[in-house]
């Protein structure tokens, strides 16, 4: 049987301190965290006194521009964004969604090579399809989905290998690992395929944030991938097609994103000289959103504009 709310911690607690709880718990300082929930500094400092007298706890110190949290407050900053995101989708929740008028904003996590291939055709039309949704684009990187949403993300586009079972999925393309070019590469540029033995005798560059492979890979696969003779490290995956071209550099990876960028620039996408498989890139929801009008608008417009 449920706990009733009556007589307990909660009561005597205004709960509109859940949002400047949260920003304090985030933000770098507290000057910061007032900016994020628009509060004077005297009015976070207010609401700081009162939290840390509720929860018994200093919650957080501040050095400089260094925010260190108490173990208390790091325990609490998932608890208390996952609130936040219940209490939004019980009270400011539609059952309408006007793209041409709706004011209203998306966090999406993703990775750099996602961003570039699916989520930048979307967002060139966006001004004109909905010109007053705002869209913020946070980094992947090594978080879970989970984590990712009690970060503040609202939909996570990945790979479907990275998936979390328990939240909402559909399908958005597929993709397998290609290999990438100059168009006048001096061995391959003629070329449609190449050779194991061409592929491990080359120089090759990745990206200093590349990760494992996006799509499974078998055992004889990877150890070819391990074998590559790194010559570059670029800073990130939209550096790759400057330092290619022009050069006899060979980059592995997303085949869509290859092709994306082949499509405007003198490259060339090979296939891969081992085997590989095509994987899913979905996208994923938090189950109280399974209704948001706005995130199913959202991913029909990911549907619709896949890479060419």
């Amino acid at each position: 049987m449920a706990k009733s709310l009556e007589g307990t911690a909660v009561r005597r607690l205004n709960l509109n301190l859940l949002y400047p709880l949260d920003a304090i718990l985030h933000a770098p300082t507290l000057t910061e965290a007032g900016r994020r929930v628009h509060l004077s500094q005297s009015a976070m400092s207010h609401a700081l006194r009162r939290l840390r007298d509720h929860f018994g706890d200093d919650l957080v110190a501040y050095q400089g521009s260094q925010q260190h949290l108490t173990p208390l407050g790091l325990a609490l900053r998932a608890a208390v964004r996952r609130a936040l995101q219940e209490a939004h989708g019980a009270f400011e929740f539609s059952l309408q969604f006007d793209p041409q008028t709706s004011v209203e904003s998306i966090t999406i996590a993703t990775s750099e090579a996602i961003e570039q291939m699916l989520l930048a055709p979307v967002l060139r039309n966006l001004s004109r399809e909905a010109p007053y949704v705002t869209v913020n684009l946070t980094s992947l990187g090594r978080n879970t989905p989970r984590q990712a949403l009690e970060e503040g993300a609202d939909l996570i586009v990945l790979p479907e290998q990275g998936a979390d079972a328990r939240l909402e999925t559909a399908q958005i393309l597929s993709d397998r690992i290609s290999c990438m070019v100059w168009s006048e590469h001096p061995v391959l540029g003629g070329q449609d395929e190449m050779t194991e033995a061409q592929y491990l005798s080359a120089r090759h560059i990745v990206a200093s944030d590349e990760a494992t492979p996006t799509v499974p890979l078998d055992a004889a696969a990877a150890d070819i991938l391990n074998a590559r003779k790194i010559a570059i490290k670029a800073s990130s995956q939209a550096t790759l097609p400057a330092i290619v071209i022009q050069s006899d550099l060979v980059a592995t990876g997303s085949s869509w994103l290859f092709q994306y960028y082949a499509s405007t620039m003198p490259l060339k996408v090979l296939a891969a000289p081992f085997q590989t498989v095509e994987t899913p890139i979905v996208a994923q929801w938090a189950s109280h959103r399974r209704s948001d009008p706005m995130l199913e608008w959202f991913l029909q417009r990911l549907m619709e504009r896949r890479p060419l």
